[in-house]
């Protein structure tokens, strides 16, 4: 039944992969075949290239292999860091609003004058606390919050170990679930040459301040599913339902993970275990963000003006209900007409409900797919948003700023590498779809569906699937390998 099951599922998601690279492919703003044609031959040379260089890897001693590993991402670790260095910007958007309000929690370890905005983007709460922990260790040293390039060295310097620890733990899964050292090769080949990581580096947002966490609940779950010990077990899932917490409490779309772990749950054990398993995650996510919201309300905002400013959660799916799913000035307008929360609720749930019901069976599937050739189809992942005000000129800006010489280049580039990616993600999912695929990698591809679904009710932006690119490469790692690979895990 199993079996079954697992197969049904990989089946339907290489239907929904396939449809969303395809329309991808045809709606993307440049010449997407010719970017199409470029990833697919990627995809292949990277499939000659394993079958000739993975058996020789797996003959390296493990000293030898050590050293190889362990040299090359010293290197790639002193790269990134430059590159995360030069490619420093001036803060703008929500990311420079929330670097302002670090002064007003360090000094009192509340946010007095900032709480309205925490109010408002309650969702930016958990970042601004992991930047305040962080900005408070960099104090010591003196650095302090502020907008010029000694202000963003120390949230510059995390995002890049954010970024490098998520890199190490995609390598450590490869280890794990498909057990050679030419996984391990594999998987950091992959997350080197994928470009929007090192785009990101000098952003210190949401988006990737949230990517080890999920991969540490992957990291938890292949642990539990190996664990026979009823008490390790049960701590093992816990575990998997903290990291989940602490990823949902900087972005809250890795909440989906968490449904994805109770299925594999009940997918991989017994009833009673599987359910056992399932209350010590629950209860761990569940303390967790029941303290941290008890937390917020008893200490650090203060909330007189939560009726005034408070918008719900339906106002973002109320932006994604309509036109491409973006923002909308009107939708936040009609919000602010109701006095409360309550009423800007009620209207908003009867604007979502409108907007859908205006919609014929093809115009909504016209609507979806649209939402996710945005939300799925960019290469870039919106980087260059957060790269268009540098702290300063250097050769990194010919082709990070548009209009320069090697701009096209690397859109290009980014553009054929997503559908190299997503190439050697159907491939996978096909492949699991005949044979058996590992627990984790079943995990990675019911989380990306996951979030597949939340996306096409959600906002649109393609940055909002950039903290799950980590899974996307897994499976991409997981296509290359032989099958005799993935079995043994």
């Amino acid at each position: 039944m199993q079996n079954r099951l697992e197969k049904l599922f990989w089946g339907g998601f290489a239907l929904l992969w396939g449809w969303i690279v395809l329309n991808s492919v045809f709606r993307w703003e440049h010449n997407g075949p010719a970017a199409f044609a470029v990833g697919a031959a990627l995809a292949a040379g990277a499939w000659a290239l394993s079958k000739w260089a993975l058996p020789r890897l797996n003959g390296l001693s493990k000293k030898r292999w050590r050293a190889c590993f362990y040299t090359a991402f010293v290197l790639y670790a002193a790269a990134f860091a430059a590159m995360a260095w030069l490619l420093a910007e001036v803060p703008i958007m929500d990311q420079e609003v929330v670097l302002r309000t670090l002064p007003d929690l360090l000094d009192d370890g509340r946010f007095g004058v900032w709480s309205g905005y925490y109010i408002v983007c309650n969702n930016n709460l958990g970042l601004a606390l992991v930047l305040g922990g962080w900005y408070w260790l960099a104090g010591l040293f003196g650095f302090s919050p502020d907008s010029s390039l000694m202000g963003v060295v120390p949230g510059i310097a995390l995002n890049v170990l954010a970024l490098l620890f998520s890199v190490a733990l995609v390598c450590l899964l490869a280890r794990r679930v498909l057990k050679t050292n030419a996984a391990v090769a594999l998987a950091f080949a992959l997350c080197a040459a994928f470009a929007p990581f090192w785009l990101y580096s000098p952003c210190f947002y949401s988006d990737t301040l949230s990517m080890p966490f999920g991969l540490l609940a992957l990291l938890a779950f292949e642990a539990w599913q190996r664990e026979e010990r009823r008490a390790r077990r049960l701590l093992l899932a816990a575990g998997a339902g903290a990291a989940v917490f602490f990823g949902y409490a900087v972005k809250g779309s890795v909440a989906v993970l968490a449904v994805a772990l109770a299925i594999q749950f009940f997918l991989r054990a017994k009833p009673r275990r599987a359910l056992a398993s399932l209350a010590a995650l629950l209860a761990a996510f569940g303390l967790l963000a029941g303290g941290y919201r008890l937390w917020q309300r008893a200490w650090l905002i203060d909330w007189t003006e939560e009726q005034a400013l408070g918008l719900p959660i339906q106002l973002w799916f109320c932006y994604g209900s309509h036109d491409d799913g973006n923002y909308s000035q009107a939708d936040y307008e009609a919000a602010m007409t109701a006095d409360t929360i309550a009423g800007r609720k009620a209207l908003l749930n009867a604007r979502i409900a409108a907007n859908y019901a205006s919609y014929s069976a093809l115009e909504l599937a016209e609507f979806m797919t649209r939402k996710a050739a945005i939300t799925w189809g960019d290469g870039l992942y919106n980087a260059e948003e957060f790269l268009a005000t540098p702290q300063r000129a250097n050769w990194t800006h010919t082709f990070i700023l548009e209009g320069q010489p090697g701009y096209m280049p690397l859109v290009y580039y980014c553009q054929a590498y997503l559908y190299m990616m997503q190439l050697l993600v159907l491939a996978c999912a096909v492949r699991a779809a005949r044979r058996p695929a590992a627990g984790p990698v079943m995990l990675a591809g019911v989380g990306v569906t996951g979030l597949i679904l939340f996306l096409s009710l959600w906002e649109t932006k393609a940055r909002y699937a950039f903290h799950f690119t980590p899974l996307l490469l897994l499976l991409a790692a997981a296509a290359l390998m032989p099958p005799a690979a993935e079995e043994k895990a």
